[in-house]
Parts: C-alpha cells; sequence; structure tokens
C-alpha cells in the first residue's frame, strides 16, 4: 500500500504551506521560536508513538518497531537541519536532550505492545511522556552524558 502521504492531500499541503510560511515570514518565526520549539516537542512526542506503531504493524518486532519510532520522531529535526545547512543537534554535544524522550515515548509504546495493552490513552501517555521531556530538557539543559576525554596509549607515528 502507498505511504499516507501519497494518498491524503493533506499529508502534502501542509508542510508545503508551513515551508511558504516561513520562507516569507521567517523574521517573524524567528521571534516565536520558543514557540516553535514547543511545537517541535509536541510533534517529537507524537511521532515517536505513531512511527512505532506503525512499524509493528507492518510486521517489525518490538525493538526494532522502537527503533523505527525514534527515527520517525528525530528524522523530521534531522531534515530540517540539514536544509537549513547547520550540523543536525541531534548530533552535536552541546544541545538539549532530542533523541532520548522519543527513546523512553517508544519504549513505553513498544511494551504496552508486548503486553497487549496499547489504548489510546496509553499511546498519548507515552506521547506526552515524550514530549514533558524534551520541554524540561530545553527548559534545564539537560544533555546526555559525554565520553571520557581519556589519553590515547597508542602512539602516533
Amino acid at each position: 500500500m502507498p505511504p499516507a502521504a501519497f494518498t491524503d492531500l493533506g499529508y502534502f499541503l501542509t508542510p508545503l504551506l508551513a515551508a511558504l510560511l516561513v520562507f516569507f515570514l521567517h523574521p517573524h518565526v524567528e521571534r516565536i521560536q520558543s514557540g516553535v520549539n514547543v511545537f517541535d516537542a509536541a510533534g517529537l512526542g507524537l511521532f515517536c508513538v505513531s512511527g512505532t506503531v506503525k512499524a509493528y504493524d507492518h510486521g517489525l518486532g518490538l525493538t526494532a518497531s522502537a527503533a523505527l519510532g525514534l527515527a520517525t520522531a528525530v528524522g523530521g529535526g534531522v531534515l530540517r537541519d540539514v536544509l537549513a545547512n547547520e550540523v543536525p543537534s541531534l548530533l552535536r554535544w552541546d544541545r538539549d536532550l532530542y533523541a532520548v524522550p522519543a527513546v523512553v515515548g517508544a519504549t513505553m509504546v513498544a511494551v504496552c505492545l508486548h503486553y497487549g495493552v496499547l489504548t489510546p490513552a496509553a499511546s498519548g501517555t507515552a506521547a506526552l511522556t515524550a514530549f514533558v521531556l524534551r520541554l524540561l530538557a530545553m527548559r534545564f539543559h539537560w544533555r546526555a552524558p559525554r565520553a571520557w576525554n581519556r589519553r590515547s596509549t597508542v602512539r602516533e607515528e
């Protein structure tokens, strides 16, 4: 079956409209960056849930479904940064947590799927958890731990 993006015109028109608005109103969009970040966090929560469920419905196992839910959730932000000619914030150590909230939400969905208790309320809770974790990470500047800075024992030639 073709993806919904190719069968429902709304999936095509919505991002096209958003892109046009940002293209023509970008100075105004920069002023409301915090609001944009809140909507981005909401999308992160929703896409980690929908990506996990969709992958599971198409026959993937729980771990693969959660991984695809994570990729679905962070993929939009990575694509946005690449198109803006920036290093994706997902790959930068000096940015607030982005993938971790999505992993938590996708894992919650996978656990619910495993036990057969995935309901709309459970899906909403997983999306809300990822959303709130992302908002808290932005508010308190939570970051993932970095690898230890250890000197190599290998000598350069």
